[in-house]
């Protein structure tokens, strides 16, 4: 993102307005909510007609904000940027550099999508998920705009990036059925749904008077899961084309994805315990321009999802996608020191890692394991922490910083002397991958902003000019 600049030249469309259909899609939402609301006042049902009228006013009034915020909301091409003016009471402009727009994708929410109707996504690089959002479209406009952008913002041969609209034969597709296994499966759903049983147990059938009001955040714990992963990933869909893996998923929002590998910073698998017993997993990218926090405010930051739910060969397959000649099982992992137990008196088994020329791997969890994969040449830095129980032991840990994303690489409780050495390895093979990738035929992207994380001792830093290419 960048500020206004009054000299830039204005080529086409000038002061474009957004579909005039768009206020409704945005806010049919609220006038659901506002309509339940009326509907379970109980003064209100008595007298339909006052509550007829309420909701006639909601509904005038939604209509006039949502007409008001489409007519002062228009765009326009510059030579270099596509901007945004928004906002009738306060004004804002968005200013998007086509040398910073990383992909543009096309999605359709369930309400755009019965209107015919499509929003461009753009992952923008150093902006945040929102800034990159122009809806709503005429979806062959949206499909018209996305290829323009990218000829703009790629060049001439960035044109051929429209054919990805076009799914090609899928690699892989995702059964409905095994989302549904692995979601009632997951430990979020089996702990909500036992605590929700007892709770009814203990309120019908013990007397315990708790109140089943209390069980409304366990039984969100248990609805919310499978909304996100069986309705938010039905239909998914991994296929193969020029520029990359891309993906199609959603029930009633479909979202399509393109997964340029030079864009790739790192992944993450994850093996829930029940999971690893049915050989699943779940895939996930750190990739340059998507990464930011989750939607519900926690500390976590999401990426790009390969892959919600595969069996071992499936995973392994795009994994060698991704990173061509990898294989995970082939890697020589190091296991922490048989001392770490009193730290992690169970877990210590599964703390390790290894590296081979590509990649340096993480493991860690016995409950929920992560294995943490990241690339020699994304390392931004590499620190030791040690704290004092650590420090009585022995044992150290050592962190590789990547952008921000769900990959978090740490290499647990090793032996101090261990840490040094593992950081000054990956210090060099750090640098000499840079060195290699730096070459012509080399991905280049833009900067990404490293995770903000504190160190309670020094660390190496390889990635000095701190680029993700």
């Amino acid at each position: 993102m960048t500020e206004p600049n009054p000299g830039t030249a204005v080529v086409e469309p000038t002061g474009a307005r957004l579909h005039p259909l768009t206020p409704f899609v945005k806010g049919w939402g609220y006038f659901v909510v506002a309509a339940v609301a009326l509907v379970n006042n109980e003064g209100l049902r008595s007298n339909l007609e006052i509550a007829g009228i309420g909701l006639a006013a909601v509904l005038v009034g939604g209509i006039l904000l949502g007409a008001l915020s489409w007519w002062f909301t228009k765009w326009q091409l510059t030579a270099d940027a596509i901007r945004v003016d928004s906002g009738f009471l306060f004004r804002r402009t968005r200013i998007i550099r086509f040398d910073r727009i990383q992909a543009i994708d096309v999605a359709q929410p369930f309400v755009a999508r019965i209107f015919g109707m499509a929003e461009l996504r753009m992952d923008v690089a150093g902006g945040g998920k929102s800034d990159g959002k122009l809806s709503y479209f005429r979806y062959d406009e949206a499909v018209k705009l996305r290829g323009l952008l990218l000829v703009r913002a790629k060049g001439e041969h960035g044109a051929e990036q429209q054919e990805e609209q076009v799914d090609s034969a899928p690699l892989l597709v995702v059964p409905t059925s095994r989302l549904l296994g692995a979601t009632l499966l997951s430990s979020t759903v089996i702990g909500s749904a036992g605590a929700l049983i007892w709770l009814i147990v203990a309120t019908m059938v013990l007397n315990f008077h708790i109140g089943l009001f209390a069980g409304l955040p366990l039984l969100l714990g248990v609805v919310q899961p499978i909304w996100k992963q069986v309705v938010g990933n039905h239909g998914f869909t991994l296929s193969e084309s020029n520029h990359g893996l891309r993906t199609k998923r959603g029930l009633f929002d479909v979202q399509r994805q393109t997964v340029p590998p030079g864009r790739v910073q790192g992944l993450l698998i994850t093996e829930p315990l029940i999971w690893r017993l049915l050989g699943w997993s779940r895939v996930e990218l750190d990739i340059a321009g998507v990464a930011g926090k989750k939607e519900d405010g926690d500390d976590e930051h999401e990426g790009a999802q390969l892959l919600p739910v595969g069996e071992r060969a499936e995973v392994a397959s795009v994994l060698a996608r991704v990173l061509p000649g990898f294989d995970l099982a082939g890697i020589p992992m190091h296991v922490a020191p048989e001392r770490a137990k009193w730290l992690r008196p169970i877990g210590w088994r599964f703390l390790s890692y290894g590296n081979d020329d590509q990649v340096l791997v993480t493991t860690r969890g016995w409950v929920s394991r992560r294995t943490s994969i990241v690339l020699h040449h994304k390392t931004q830095s590499v620190r030791v922490e040690q704290g004092p129980l650590q420090r009585r032991l022995g044992l150290a840990n050592v962190h590789v910083d990547t952008p921000l994303g769900p990959t978090d690489a740490v290499a647990l409780h090793r032996d101090q002397r261990e840490a040094a050495a593992l950081v000054q390895a990956q210090a060099d093979r750090a640098r000499e991958a840079r060195r290699t990738a730096s070459a012509p035929t080399a991905v280049h992207t833009q900067p990404n902003a490293p995770r903000p994380e504190g160190s309670s001792n020094s660390a190496a830093s390889p990635a000095d000019d701190n680029s993700a290419r």
